[in-house]
């Protein structure tokens, strides 16, 4: 059995961590956290994400399905159970959100009404470590965007992204490039997928 430790509570604490440095004071101890889960949204959904992502990958029937379906009566957003996402995800908005992501790296944002997910086949994007997603954006098809790139609010990108850059637009084209985020360390990154395919809930 793949750990609770390592897939459900040392990531919720970097995310925590990330709603922190966003200046949200959550504060430390169960009856902060508690406090914290009831008033915000996006918290409460990644925390009942990495509840399922553990499921799936522990092959426990049912339970993944009714939490994903949990997320999207409860707060508008889709995210498949099999889904692998990093520590440190800060995800402020959720509904209208649907992220079907290949593998979602560690300190990332998405804002609220963000689409990623497959254009004409079941292909998906890879997200690499702190990406920032704007609202509204749409991320399509077989892609990569690249470590500490931005996704301008309602951009549409259909094409990779290489690290440290900014694009903006319909079709989205790079507006800035980083020159020091092109050659990036590698991070200790998401843990591997869930063995079933990202798929939509349901």
């Amino acid at each position: 059995m793949k750990s609770f430790q390592t897939l459900v509570i040392e990531p919720f604490r970097e995310d925590i961590a990330a709603w922190e440095q966003h200046a949200w004071p959550i504060g430390r101890g169960p009856v902060r956290t508690g406090l914290a889960l009831l008033r915000f949204n996006g918290l409460r959904a990644t925390l009942i994400q990495r509840l399922a992502f553990w499921a799936c990958s522990n092959n426990v029937p049912f339970v993944p399905t009714i939490l994903t379906q949990a997320n999207v009566t409860l707060h508008g957003i889709e995210i498949p159970s099999s889904l692998s996402i990093g520590p440190g995800l800060y995800m402020p908005h959720t509904v209208g959100s649907v992220v079907t992501a290949l593998r979602i790296g560690r300190d990332v944002t998405i804002q609220g009404g963000v689409t990623i997910g497959m254009r004409n086949v079941a292909d998906f994007p890879a997200i690499e470590d702190g990406v920032e997603i704007g609202t509204g954006a749409r991320v399509l098809g077989p892609l990569t965007l690249g470590a500490g790139c931005k996704i301008g609010a309602n951009a549409v990108v259909m094409a990779d992204v290489p690290p440290g850059c900014t694009a903006v637009g319909v079709p989205a084209r790079i507006l800035h490039r980083c020159p020091e985020m092109h050659e990036t360390a590698p991070g200790d990154g998401p843990p591997a997928p869930c063995a079933h395919p990202a798929k939509p809930p349901g």
